[in-house]
């Protein structure tokens, strides 16, 4: 790699890490899930076997322990505040490292499998991408799930390159610890799964004691739990906790005002009327806060970086069309693992929102960074650019309210640009 590249990995990298660490402790409270996460990873800090117990009382007023998710986020948040005390930035800052190391992870992914000028692309869109951002500030597991999962595909695509042992089994620790963080790590353990078994037929290397390494992330689950199974919790109580899990996440009668699924808004709940705003389209967000600075007002919204979306999803398709012509498997693995993380929910038996389409967007930003590239390598160039620079304009106009930057309180009308972003 050059000294330019890395000249541009270092710089917007740093980028990355100053605009998720400024003003990291604003607000000096819970806001949104941190009313479950944080207490949960103090529990946690603390050892106190209810944050494990689905029937305990709330530990403080409008807070619940957060049991509904695997641990793994929730110990590296606690290992936080143990290291830095028990306050908003140490609540927040694997958050922010993590969210800040996804760029470099999607420059690398893309510089492996399409070369430098789609890896410049591609981590110059998903560093200036709002969602991304506002869950890199906020005490939620999405954003961990988001790094393991492509750094297992950053060593799917090693393994496939040098057939080394080693990598197969880096990537499948990191599937582990996808799904020790979120159950949405399934997902991306089912396509890595598929991708290499086919793989290894295809260049005829594949040995059935392979399938075994499958199972690590299954270990890798059970040990998340390990301050569950050292507090003297029994096998019983584990499956008793999954399957509260499993009864929560089947819950019908949810209901919550910015609620959506992958195609709708359903503000009444999945039985109520619906409305279509697909996450595609960054149709529906999320009012994290609302914070007072006397005459001005913090607010975080969290919502994709539109542009991002919207010439996303016309890579998307011209990428689709690009698999029907060349059969590319590269181009494949960057398509499943996109749709991989959004479409399964269409068919989800409870409201979702649009956090939940995270994983997906280290994806679709390879997607357009392939796309401006192909742009880039025409005549038109100087178009490409424009693109790139539109988008950057646009994330920092959104700053703002996806960081709780204080604005004036009327000044939130002129970020609201759709109908259904209100």
């Amino acid at each position: 790699m050059s000294r330019k590249l890395y000249g541009f990995l270092i710089f917007i990298t740093l980028f990355s890490l100053v605009v998720r660490l400024y003003r990291l402790g604003e607000p000096n409270h819970y806001y949104f899930d941190e009313v479950y996460h944080v207490v949960t990873a103090r529990g946690y800090a603390n050892n106190n076997p209810a944050a494990y117990d689905p029937f305990s009382s709330p530990p403080e007023e409008k807070t619940a322990y957060d049991w509904l998710h695997p641990p793994l986020a929730k110990l590296i948040q606690a290992g936080s505040i143990k290291l830095f005390g028990d306050d908003p930035i140490a609540w927040r800052l694997p958050s922010a490292i993590f969210g800040a190391a996804i760029i470099p992870l999607v420059f690398l992914l893309a510089l492996l499998m399409f070369g430098p000028v789609t890896a410049v692309f591609s981590a110059s869109v998903i560093a200036f991408e709002n969602l991304n951002l506002a869950m890199s500030r906020i005490t939620m597991n999405d954003i961990f799930l988001t790094l393991f999962v492509v750094a297992s595909f950053i060593f799917t695509v090693l393994y496939d390159r040098q057939r080394k042992f080693k990598y197969k089994v880096v990537t499948v620790i990191f599937l582990g610890l996808a799904v020790a963080s979120k159950w949405t790590g399934i997902w991306a353990l089912a396509v890595v799964a598929t991708y290499i078994i086919f793989s290894d037929f295809k260049k005829r290397t594949f040995k059935i004691g392979s399938l075994l390494l499958f199972i690590l992330p299954g270990i890798i689950y059970l040990a998340s739990y390990g301050q569950f199974w050292i507090q003297g919790h029994s096998f019983a109580d584990f499956l008793g906790l999954h399957k509260q899990i499993w009864s929560y996440q089947n819950r019908r009668d949810l209901e919550h005002a910015y609620g959506t699924t992958p195609l709708f808004c359903v503000p009444n709940g999945l039985n109520g009327p619906r409305d279509f705003c697909p996450w595609i389209l960054d149709a529906r967000g999320v009012y994290f806060s609302f914070e007072g600075y006397g005459q001005k007002a913090g607010y975080i919204y969290a919502l994709g970086n539109p542009l991002v979306f919207w010439f996303g999803a016309g890579a998307v398709i011209y990428l689709l069309k690009e698999f029907i012509k060349k059969r590319s498997q590269q181009v494949f693995l960057i398509l499943a693992a996109y749709f991989v993380f959004w479409v399964p929910w269409i068919f989800s038996p409870r409201i979702l929102f649009l956090h939940h389409y995270l994983p997906s967007i280290p994806f679709l930003s390879i997607a357009l960074g392939l796309a401006l590239a192909k742009i880039w390598e025409g005549r038109y160039r100087f178009l490409a650019v424009a693109v790139v620079a539109t988008i950057v304009l646009t994330f920092f106009y959104f700053y703002p309210i996806s960081s709780g930057y204080p604005i004036a309180m009327d000044a939130i009308d002129r970020y609201m640009w759709l109908k259904s972003w209100r």
